[in-house]
C-alpha cells in the first residue's frame, strides 16, 4: 500500500492543521503520533451524519514525558475534522496522516 503521508503539529488543544498547507485535517487515517507532555490525549472526529448524530472515532492515549506511536500502514480512520484535547497548554502533538 502506498500513501502520501502528511504531517500536522499542534501545541495544546484545538483542531489539527496541516504543517504545509494550513488546512484542517479531516476525513483521513492517522498513521503515527509523536506527543510530549504528561497526561491523557484524545483525538476525535467531529462529523455529523445525515440523521444528525455525531460520527467519528476517538484515539485516546496517555503519555509520561514523550512517546512515539506507530499505528500500522492501515492507520486508524477518523471522520470529520480532527480535534485534539491535550493534557496541558504546553503539550505538543505531531501527527502523520494520509
Amino acid at each position: 500500500m502506498s500513501a502520501n503521508l502528511r504531517s500536522a503539529f499542534l501545541t495544546g488543544s484545538g483542531v489539527l492543521t496541516d504543517t504545509t498547507t494550513g488546512a484542517n485535517v479531516a476525513d483521513t487515517r492517522i498513521r503515527a503520533i509523536h506527543a510530549t507532555g504528561s497526561g491523557n490525549y484524545i483525538l476525535d472526529g467531529t462529523s455529523t451524519t445525515p440523521l444528525g448524530s455525531t460520527a467519528g472515532q476517538k484515539i485516546t492515549f496517555g503519555v509520561s514525558g514523550s512517546t512515539d506511536i506507530y499505528l500500522s500502514d492501515i492507520g486508524i480512520r477518523v471522520d470529520g475534522v480532527v480535534s485534539v484535547t491535550a493534557p496541558a497548554s504546553a503539550a505538543t502533538l505531531t501527527v502523520f496522516y494520509g
